[in-house]
């Protein structure tokens, strides 16, 4: 089932009401200037001043009756402004009904049609047709939005953010993995270089170890040679000894 979301209107709205006023206005302006001109068109001078505007014009041709053709003239006006206030009326009610169309968001479409009769009533060309030829326009072209494919849309949107959630999610996991990948190989890198440095403290200990060892080599034999020379001495110090004896028996031995 199709269901429709009403749309808003308030520009629409906005754009009719200010044509209307601009119509409001001109009517006014329209009808003080009738009822004006009403006042002065009886006066002598004002008669006086139109018809010597008219003889002193070299535009216009001789003129036989100059009071007749002001009295045209001012017919003519006034025939014309009541047209204009006649036409601004009608332009007037056709944008009331278009704005009252649009206060409950029905047939937005008749509505734009009432806009375009209110704006050519108001002037082919003028700032109030222009007003309502926009709000037409707004109108016929913006349509309510079906709420299925409101669902749908939103569906679209909701999949289109899962699936940017998800690549968002790999990519921060992904991440992770080269941080942690990264964190091991230095790990790995310490490792070794303390494994390295383990073996040349290693290497260097048993050098020493054997530099300690062929010191202490030496010094043993050192002591042994100095051990043996002793026991040279005494030997030959008991041995001299040993014959100095003998020699002092044999002295003392009687012939």
């Amino acid at each position: 089932m199709n269901e429709e979301r009403d749309v808003s209107r308030a520009g629409e709205k906005t754009l009719g009401i200010i044509g209307i006023v601009f119509n409001v206005l001109g009517i006014a302006l329209l009808i003080f200037a009738i009822l004006g001109l009403g006042n002065i068109e009886n006066d002598p001078e004002f008669r006086q001043m139109l018809e010597e505007q008219i003889v002193a014009d070299p535009t216009i041709g001789d003129v036989g009756d100059t009071q007749a053709l002001i009295d045209g003239l001012l017919t003519s006006f006034d025939v014309v402004a009541w047209v204009i206030v006649a036409l601004l009326v009608l332009s007037t009610i056709f944008a009331l009904f278009a704005v009252a169309r649009l206060g409950h968001n029905r047939k937005p479409k008749a509505a734009g049609v009432m806009f375009i009769v209110a704006g050519v009533l108001a002037g082919l060309m003028s700032l109030t047709s222009i007003l309502f030829y926009i709000a037409a326009i707004m109108c016929l072209v913006r349509k309510p939005r079906n709420n299925n494919g409101d669902y749908n849309n939103d569906k679209q949107r909701y999949d289109n953010d899962r699936l940017r959630d998800q690549d968002s999610v790999r990519h921060e996991e992904n991440r992770l993995r080269e941080v942690e990948h990264k964190r091991d190989e230095g790990r790995l890198r310490e490792e070794e270089h303390r494994r390295a440095e383990e073996q040349r403290l290693q290497e260097e200990h048993r050098k020493l170890e054997e530099e300690r060892h062929k010191m202490e080599q030496q010094r043993i034999r050192e002591q042994e040679q100095h051990t043996d020379n002793d026991t040279y001495v005494e030997r030959e110090d008991l041995k001299r000894r040993a014959d100095e004896r003998l020699r002092k028996d044999s002295d003392n031995r009687p012939l």
